[in-house]
């Protein structure tokens, strides 16, 4: 019985095929139309016997310096590599060459290198991932580390490392052309404001941009309003919004007070139309036809937001169009001696989520106190905590509402203070606290903020006043 149990066993191969190797390695050596049309495909990793991958080597070395590929080239090239010897000399290469009749068969060739390829990367991560289970303390940091394994697997398969310029630019071309054909299309993604969407042309992918304000001016709202607006012009954007200081009933109340118009505190106080409830319905309508995903887990990590990225990729087939996350101060770095070191390698990690994900990340923070005692307009040195938020943005933005400002005046200042790749300067926003809404306004209104009225006092029957209230 257990000699028929051992028949039935299926024997595991190693996942690569030498056979393979050579046809393709022999089709490049006699047909340079194989070259053109498969060599990019292909990765060293993609072969499994050290010859074949030392031969492809120098062959991808030849065709990126637009040398011919043939038996004498190759060889020459390893004998200068230092890898000829080792790899069999000339006779090995020669008989590959020769091997094979004609590269009638290289694409199926090389369908099998990328498959084999693809399955040793994942017995490789899947042995790490187990050892990594077998010495590991954290059950948490074990599944991010095997996320991320299996995460980076997944992106080797779906792209090459090296590209021909000539295939960027065809692509690059398309989108000029799209651009010139349609004005209002952008490279970025619209954030719904038309004066923020011009400056930047888009949100870009793999940016890290830091909105800060101190508190009350509606940082948090903003990011909200991006949020809303790019889901109302496009549905299918994955949006991911961390809320480390609100709940996600709060946040969800704020959108839907910014996509009605109605005033929160009438909601507080249960007293609303029925066609103000027509509205919040058809604003329901909208955020669930939305891919807008909220985290209200408090005291996260960096390590944790990537982990939840990482595992949102994995589980939704998808890309992520946009991170927010509500606020910096309150992520947490274990084991730096300084708050200041803690939001130093936050903010380098945020900047690595963006370029890992490869989406915009926008990340709120606190200003320092120092802004607001001295009544100015916020500086990058106003950033709370750490100098290096600075250095690792792309974009460093500001909302401010100047001091002494009229109650009712609803404008807002949004001051771009760092801009890598665009210029800086400032714009205006009416805010409307009491829905949470901002609307991108003239910046000319800028000259012209209204002071709020002189509080009256005692008249000191000197025939003093205290001067002129207005506008200014």
């Amino acid at each position: 019985m257990a000699q028929g149990n051992e028949k039935k066993k299926k024997v595991r191969t190693y996942p690569a095929s030498t056979e393979a190797e050579k046809s393709v390695l022999g089709a490049f050596m006699i047909d340079p139309r194989a070259v053109n049309d498969f060599i990019m495909r292909l990765h060293p990793d993609d072969f499994s016997d050290a010859r074949n991958k030392a031969i492809f080597e120098a062959m991808n070395d030849l065709f990126s310096e637009s040398h011919p590929i043939d038996i004498v080239s190759v060889a020459d090239k390893m004998r200068l590599k230092g890898t000829l010897a080792e790899s069999g000399d000339v006779p090995y290469i020669t008989a590959i060459a020769s091997a094979i009749p004609s590269a009638a068969g290289c694409k199926y060739y090389v369908d099998i290198l990328k498959r084999d390829g693809l399955l040793r990367k994942l017995l490789e991560a899947s042995k790490e991932i187990a050892e990594d289970v077998y010495t590991s303390e954290d059950g948490a940091e074990s599944l991010a580390y095997a996320q991320q394994r299996i995460l980076s697997v997944t992106q080797a398969a779906g792209s090459s490392s090296l590209t021909r310029v000539g295939e960027i630019a065809d692509n690059v071309l398309r989108k000029i052309e799209e651009q010139h054909a349609n004005p209002e299309a952008s490279t970025g993604l619209l954030t719904g404001f038309s004066n923020l969407d011009f400056v930047t042309n888009g949100l870009q992918r793999s940016d890290l941009i830091i909105l800060a304000a101190r508190p009350g001016v509606g940082k948090t709202a903003f990011a909200l309003n991006v949020a809303t607006n790019i889901a109302k012009r496009d549905p299918n954007k994955n949006i991911l919004v961390f809320s480390l200081e609100m709940s996600k009933d709060q946040l969800v109340r704020r959108m839907l007070c910014s996509l009605t118009g109605i005033d929160n505190g009438q909601i507080s106080k249960s007293n609303l139309e029925m066609q103000e409830f027509v509205k919040l319905n058809n604003a329901r309508q909208v955020l669930w036809k939305s891919n807008i995903y909220v985290d209200e887990t408090t005291l996260q990590t960096p390590g944790d937001i990537l982990a939840k990225c990482r595992r949102f990729m994995i589980e939704k087939k998808g890309q992520i169009d946009l991170i927010i996350i509500d606020y910096m101060q309150l992520m947490t770095y274990p084991g730096k001696e300084s708050r200041q070191q803690e939001v130093a390698e936050i903010s380098r990690n945020m900047k690595l989520l963006a370029k890992e994900i490869d989406a915009p990340v926008i990340v709120l923070s606190q200003l320092s106190r120092g802004a607001e005692m001295n009544n100015e307009k916020p500086q990058l040195q106003h950033l709370r905590d750490s100098g290096s938020i600075e250095q690792d943005a792309d974009i460093v933005s500001f909302l401010y509402k100047e001091k002494g400002q009229d109650p009712e005046d609803t404008l807002v200042e949004m001051i771009i203070a760092k801009f890598r790749n665009g210029q800086t300067g400032s714009l205006a926003f009416e805010w409307h606290g009491k829905n949470f809404k901002f609307v991108a306004t003239d910046p000319e209104r800028l000259k012209y903020i209204k002071k709020a009225p002189p509080k009256e006092e005692n008249k000191s029957g000197d025939g003093s006043s205290d001067g002129e209230g207005g506008e200014q």
